[in-house]
Formats: structure tokens, sequence, C-alpha cells
């Protein structure tokens, strides 16, 4: 048995870094950034988040722990929306944004976390007696506060870039 749960881990790895390898070439290629469109995915992760709290509502002793993970992911998420390279094309007048080297460091970062947490909740939990679910709501928090508030650090230097720039419409 062995073997199996070594699969456990490698399976999900190996369809990852494909995945991860194309959406990251993505990022690193100028694309539009649509200004009346930044909110829409942070609100559907907000959406999901309050949708799947107020379904299993956590104790209020774990409110703490959901402060620290809302923290950890506006942190997170200002300094991932600060390393997004954004700019007016000066062809056509658009915004455009662009990805950079450590946008994608904190993209692997996340996944790793992620991982490793799994990993130890299913390895160590009962031993450390490490809560699945609060970790997963932690997580829940930590990914709407990471999207929102790196949508708003985006949103907000965009308009600074637009408002220097000339002859924009």
């Amino acid at each position: 048995m062995p073997h199996a749960d070594a699969l456990r881990y490698v399976i999900p790895v190996l369809i990852i870094l494909p995945l991860l390898y194309f959406r990251l070439r993505k990022l690193m290629r100028p694309q539009p950034l649509k200004l009346n469109r930044l909110w829409i995915r942070p609100a559907i992760i907000l959406l999901a988040g309050i949708s799947v709290l107020v379904g299993a509502p956590p104790p209020l002793a774990d409110l703490p722990w959901f402060l620290v993970a809302a923290g950890a992911g506006a942190v997170a998420g200002w300094q991932w929306g600060r390393l997004m390279a954004i700019h007016v094309d000066p062809d056509k007048g658009t915004l455009m944004t662009r990805g950079s080297q450590a946008a994608l460091v904190v993209i692997v970062l996340l996944l790793a976390v992620r991982i490793g947490l799994r990993a130890l909740v299913k390895l160590q939990g009962a031993a450390w007696h490490l809560d699945a679910v609060l970790i997963t709501d932690g997580l829940i928090v930590f990914s709407a506060f990471l999207f929102g508030v790196r949508g708003l650090e985006m949103y907000l230097r965009a308009r600074r870039v637009l408002a220097g720039a000339p002859g924009v419409s």
C-alpha cells in the first residue's frame, strides 16, 4: 500500500504541473485589463465563501483564526496586485496588465502551502489536534481576501495609470 499513498501525491502533481505551466505562460503575456469587470471574480469568490460559511457556521471561538486568515490574505493580495504590471497600450490606448515573476512565485507558494497543509492534516491532524474544517474555512477566508484585495489594489493603481496617461479615452 505505500505505492498507493505515493500515487495520491504524485498524480495531482502530474496534473497540476502542466496546468500551472500553461496558466503561468498566459500570465506573462500582456492581457487587456477591463477595469469595469475587475470586481467580478472577487465578488464570486466572496459569495461562494459566505455561502459555505453560512451553510455550516463556524463557532465564534474560531473568529481569531479567521481574522488572521483575512489579514494574511489581504497582505498577500495587496502584494500580488502590486506585482502585476499595469500600463496603457500606446497604440490602442487601453489598459494592459502582465504578471510578474514574483506573482508566479506567489501562486506556486500558495499551491505548495495548500498541498503541505493537506498532507499535514492527514498525517498529523489527530496528534496535533488540527481541525480540518477550521483549516479549510480559514483558507476560504484567506482566498476571499487575497483575490478581493488584489482586485482592489489593481483597480486603484489602474485608475492612477489612466489618469496619468495622455490621450486615453
